[in-house]
């Protein structure tokens, strides 16, 4: 190795306690053992000036005269570089230097962010947040960033903000934030929503593919007693609080929330949907190239009257307590076990019927044909008998025992048994066998109902989509602290809107992510955190002369996620 050969050596600066700058010059030299590359034979080279310029020592120079002929500035890649080289990274600006930003940290998480506001670019996100939002759009943005990144209290956005890159310098205090949330009205959100279904469906219709939006309801609790829809409902979790009802609308080809509306916690599904219908529509919601996917929640006899009244196309789960559904799953036993309506991929049998209906328009009835498609699921009454008889047996050896029964086991299992005497008139509890098969009858069958697909299988393939809604619930309540509100009347729609905004993002990140998937890069370990984990990783160090963040080297397996995984950009190797 050549001593005085200045192609050999790396650079690095190295800043003392007194704020002063100075470059050191490194070689690497391959260690067999470790088999990684290792600093050695460091020197110092010279003084780092805040204009980027550097001055070297004597003894440097007379290692290396080819430093000695004109200026040199440190580069973006750690190298030596001639002015002009130096100002197309850093260009000068005119007038006076622009003060530094003290609040933001000398080095930067760059990867989620960036990542994060290439998709919201991407997808028209922020483009649609500026259309309605104006100045603020920037700032929400940021605030559902922070909700995808840490999904932590409000009152820690202003800390997370000093550690992280983002494209516009958004100033989140405290005061900041609430005055967004207080600023985010209904019909703001009404107004978003509705350019971002204009989008989805310009987007479908270039891909020459339907629009599915599936929709379903979660529920919210709240310390508050001053939001007017907070009220006591039927919550699973934390029955004693009030609760907020909050509907997604869901594109099932994106991931991304092309609807949300928050209304009365004491409201069922069945009541709620027409009213949230009469809304879309009232927002200037085009829907009709949109098939609504909903589950047995929101089937009732009127909700299907109603839309085919508003001309909707739809497919919807069925409550197997309807009496012609239970007579027709009867009828075609038979055909739910015959292998000519069986399908291997799917692993169903099914079999439709046709009822027909009748649209109520201003010039009378008009009669409209919806299809009924039965489905049966091998092995899933034995399954269901089979967990039955175990929860039965558990409440007899309970009840035999002269034990305490439990509320939750008898409520389940109550009815399937009793009390029979014996000869020597000892009394015991038996099972009910004929009450068992009558609540298996029809365990393993399904049943949906569409006016838009005929066909049974393709039917069902539209409706496990749907399964994408309940992802973006688990984001929103388990990932960007969705799922309880500390805010009053005032703020909660906009706690709920940027929640919401984290949530979309977040999911349009797991479906490119699964989407994209091969071999030479997957999700790793199947898991979104863990994707978000390794971005974090990618750092961006502030330069010494200026107002702006280097990023470091991204490894071939960060590049991957990006580029590939998630279809974005890698991030410039200046940040500003």
């Amino acid at each position: 190795m050549r001593r005085n050969n200045p192609d050999r050596w790396h650079f690095t600066v190295e800043t003392n306690a007194q704020g002063l700058s100075y470059v050191y010059a490194y070689q690497t030299r391959w260690d067999p053992v470790k088999k990684q590359s290792r600093r050695s034979a460091k020197r110092y080279a010279g003084r780092l000036h805040e204009d980027g310029r550097v001055s070297f020592g004597k003894r440097f120079l007379a290692d290396f005269p080819a430093y000695a002929e004109g200026d040199f500035f440190y580069g973006v890649d750690k190298t030596l570089v001639d002015e002009v080289t130096y100002r197309q990274d850093f260009p000068a600006a005119p007038g006076p230097r622009p003060e530094e930003d003290p609040e933001l940290d000398e080095t930067l998480s760059a990867g989620v962010t960036w990542a994060a506001e290439s998709i919201a670019d991407q997808s028209g996100m922020r483009s649609d947040l500026k259309a309605v939002f104006g100045d603020d759009a920037n700032d929400l943005l940021a605030l559902a960033i922070y909700k995808l990144d840490n999904g932590g209290s409000m009152a820690a956005c202003e800390d997370w903000r000093r550690n992280v890159y983002l494209q516009t310098r958004s100033r989140l205090s405290s005061q900041r934030i609430s005055e967004l949330m207080e600023s985010v009205k209904q019909k703001n959100v009404e107004s978003y929503f509705a350019l971002r279904h204009q989008r989805i469906l310009e987007q479908a219709r270039s891909r020459q593919e339907k629009t599915f939006y599936a929709l379903d309801n979660t529920s919210v609790s709240t310390y508050s007693t001053t939001i007017d829809d907070a009220e006591f409902g039927h919550a699973k979790r934390d029955p004693e609080l009030r609760q907020i009802n909050y509907t997604f609308v869901c594109d099932q080809a994106t991931g991304d929330i092309a609807y949300a509306h928050a209304y009365a916690g004491s409201v069922n599904d069945v009541t709620a949907l027409s009213d949230i219908l009469y809304r879309m529509k009232s927002a200037g919601f085009d829907l009709e190239d949109t098939v609504l996917v909903t589950d047995r929640g929101y089937g009732s006899l009127y909700n299907v009257q109603k839309m085919l009244d508003l001309e909707l196309r739809f497919i919807q789960g069925v409550r197997r307590a309807e009496d012609s559904v239970l007579r027709a799953l009867d009828r075609y036993s038979a055909s739910l076990r015959d292998v000519s309506f069986y399908n291997p991929r799917l692993e169903v049998y099914a079999r439709t019927i046709k009822e027909d209906w009748t649209r109520n328009t201003d010039f009378g009835p008009v009669g409209k044909p919806v299809y009924v498609h039965l489905y049966r699921f091998p092995g899933g009454d034995e399954l269901e008998m089979k967990q039955l008889a175990a929860r039965i047996e558990d409440l007899l050896d309970i009840l035999n025992e002269g034990g305490r029964r439990p509320d939750d086991l008898w409520r389940s299992c109550g009815r399937f048994v009793e009390k029979v005497s014996g000869r020597n008139g000892a009394v015991r509890w038996v099972r009910k066998d004929d009450a068992m098969r009558d609540a298996c009858r029809y365990a393993g069958m399904f049943v949906l109902r569409t006016n838009e697909e005929e066909d049974p299988f393709r039917a069902l393939w539209a409706y496990r989509l749907r399964g994408r809604v309940e992802l973006d619930f688990n984001q929103f309540k388990n990932q960007v602290d969705g799922d309880r509100l500390r805010c009053s009347q005032t703020g909660y729609i906009g706690k709920l809107f940027i929640c919401t905004l984290a949530a979309a993002i977040r999911l349009m990140m797991l479906k490119r992510a699964r989407d994209c998937a091969a071999p030479r890069v997957s999700l790793p370990h199947n898991s979104i955190d863990c994707l978000l984990a390794k971005l974090r990783c990618i750092k961006a160090d502030k330069r010494p002369s200026g107002n702006a963040w280097v990023t470091r080297p991204i490894t071939k397996k960060q590049r991957d996620f990006l580029s590939l995984l998630l279809s974005v950009p890698l991030p410039p190797k200046v940040l500003r």
